[in-house]
């Protein structure tokens, strides 16, 4: 039976560095917020990056997913498929999120003149349009009569996003082993992070619109600890992680080739 072709870069690692306290203090941090008393804590992978040569992407994770193996630089042993599937796809959906909450900057904006003018009426009318949702141009869709991943906005303010993937995204029919579709997007000060879940998350704690704390101090591994302790919603937690993957405290994996995913799933290509 012929081989089939790599359609995933796996992540190798980057940097070995790890602060266990810091990690274990992030993840026990999530769980709280995204979860009611007595209720069952959803499974989530929280990631933060930043392009590395190329089309390489070295990022930062969060792991609390059951079953989900870790990155490591050995052969044997299972692949950490999910994770290299969602730092390759968080690639590519951050620009489109991105251009959404500019796109919400500016229906704020809009409101704001309309209402301040008394039109009413054509506010009624661009509010319909919500929520703007991104796709990027048609001719990245290849063979494929969609894109490979529209979503949905669930919830959003100004720096966080939580969508859902629509079940009939092609990347969900390719890589089987995704049975997740919910995200949230978090962007803070020019850097951003993502996470993934298993099922739709309690949300009363992820902060939409409040405003998050900034983190003021030097960014040492105690002080960042300290900040995630005290957070009071999931934007901080997320503020943790970025400042947490710019300073290399959590380990960081690379990615080779972000793109050889979205390339072979444009070629209509199967596992």
């Amino acid at each position: 039976m012929a081989k089939k072709k790599k359609i995933l870069m796996m992540p190798i690692i980057h940097s070995k560095f790890n602060d266990k306290d810091l990690e274990d203090s992030l993840i026990n941090k999530s769980r709280n917020l995204l979860t009611k008393k007595k209720a069952v804590a959803p499974s989530f992978i929280f990631l933060s990056g930043s392009f590395f040569d190329v089309k390489g992407f070295v990022y930062t994770g969060l792991r609390a997913w059951k079953g989900a193996a870790k990155p490591s630089n050995r052969d044997e042993g299972r692949r950490p498929l999910l994770e290299a599937t969602f730092a390759s796809l968080s690639v590519y959906l951050s620009s489109l999120l991105a251009l959404q909450s500019d796109f919400y900057f500016a229906y704020d904006e809009i409101k704001e003149i309309l209402l301040e003018k008394r039109r009413e009426d054509l506010w009624a009318i661009v509010s319909e349009k919500l929520p703007f949702i991104s796709l990027p141009p048609k001719e990245m869709y290849g063979n494929q009569v969609s894109p490979i991943s529209p979503y949905f906005v669930i919830e959003q303010d100004e720096d966080l996003t939580l969508g859902e993937i629509y079940p009939s995204a092609y990347l969900t029919k390719v890589i089987s082993s995704i049975k997740t579709r919910f995200f949230v997007f978090f962007q803070y000060l020019g850097y951003s992070a993502f996470g993934f879940f298993d099922s739709l998350p309690e949300r009363t704690k992820f902060g939409f619109e409040e405003k998050a704390r900034e983190f003021e101090g030097e960014p040492t591994s105690e002080n960042l600890q300290k900040y995630a302790n005290n957070a009071k919603n999931l934007k901080e937690v997320l503020i943790v992680l970025i400042e947490a993957h710019n300073n290399a405290y959590l380990g960081q994996y690379l990615i080779e080739d972000y793109e050889l995913l979205l390339n072979k799933l444009l070629e209509s290509e199967e596992l």
